[in-house]
């Protein structure tokens, strides 16, 4: 009762932190300096940090254990809680059944031991191909991490590998917390501006029709940060590249604030909403994309207006869970 209890109260300050004033610019340049970013990214981070009522917070007596080494790096409490519980953007979690699988929830595996490269976990696992690598970030760099995705019938198959092998080793699994994206092959659901996409007049004339769930490379629409190259180039890990980004338009589609933050939602009326498309080449690159964006966002189906060339493509968008 008590852990339950504790776990209410740190929700119910998280929510009352959601509704504080606009972010200060002192915090802005804090977490410009600290985590490399531009000024509206910094100011967006922050936003979408504190409305996350889910957020793990340090307990008073370890920040008061810390708190004189975090603060002469630079940090205050909110931004040292970012670095070290939210730095990839994952939480840890139990480690699920392997039925409760689903396309849109994704494992991370801490690499480390003897799965310490994808190939290791590979051979060990016996999976057709290593499994996709990314690297946390962290502007502490005896705190960063590299983890590989991957499914929650992989992870089964990885601690059956072990068992095998007679390998004693605890992997270290995690919850991504990243945008759900659960394209369903025979239905238009979820589409922008379709509420309720089970209807008769929703329902498509062929598979051709719908973007399907795991099909790249795949036009993007993008509104907000991401429609930025140096934003969007950080996120992709782009180095000196500079990202491809088209004018475009899409229907049905609007942005409006939902908390602190601005985010695309359905539209009750007519409407179009201008931004920019981008061509996504892999699921490699729509991962980096989705865990960006976190959970308070959904990879839905959209129509997507090139401007300047007069046509339309299928595509995908985030949307606001609501």
């Amino acid at each position: 009762m008590d852990s339950l209890l504790e776990e209410l109260e740190r929700m119910s300050v998280n929510a009352i932190d959601s509704f504080l004033d606009d972010v200060s610019e002192d915090d802005i340049k804090r977490w410009q300096t600290l985590f490399t970013m531009g000024h509206e990214e910094a100011k967006d981070k922050i936003q979408r940090y504190r409305i996350d009522i889910d957020r793990q917070r340090f307990s008073d007596e370890l920040w008061h254990d810390i708190q004189a080494s975090k603060e002469a790096q630079g940090h205050d409490r909110e931004s040292c809680e970012y670095d070290l519980f939210c730095r990839s953007r994952v939480k840890s979690t139990p480690a699920p059944s392997p039925t409760s699988h689903s396309n849109n929830i994704l494992r991370g595996l801490i690499l480390g031991g003897p799965l310490d490269t994808p190939e290791h976990i590979q051979d060990i696992a016996g999976l057709a191909n290593p499994p996709t690598t990314t690297t946390a970030e962290s502007s502490d760099p005896t705190t960063s991490s590299t983890f590989c995705y991957i499914t929650a019938a992989e992870e089964h198959l990885i601690l059956q590998g072990l068992l095998n092998l007679n390998i004693s080793y605890e992997p270290h699994f995690i919850t991504i917390n990243m945008a759900s994206k659960d394209l369903q092959p025979t239905s238009a659901s979820p589409t922008l501006g379709i509420k309720e996409p089970t209807l008769p007049q929703h329902r498509p004339e062929k598979s051709t029709d719908l973007v399907l769930q795991n099909q790249y490379p795949v036009y993007y629409f993008f509104y907000g940060t991401l429609a930025e190259p140096e934003i969007l180039a950080r996120v992709l890990e782009l180095g000196e590249q500079v990202p491809v980004l088209q004018k475009a338009y899409v229907k049905d589609g609007k942005v409006k604030m939902v908390g602190r933050y601005k985010a695309l939602v359905d539209s009750e009326v007519e409407a179009r909403l201008d931004g920019w498309a981008f061509l996504v080449e892999s699921e490699e690159q729509e991962l980096k994309l989705r865990v960006y964006e976190t959970r308070m966002y959904e990879v839905v189906r959209c129509d997507v207006w090139l401007v300047g060339e007069g046509g339309v493509v299928k595509g995908l968008t985030f949307r606001a869970a609501m």
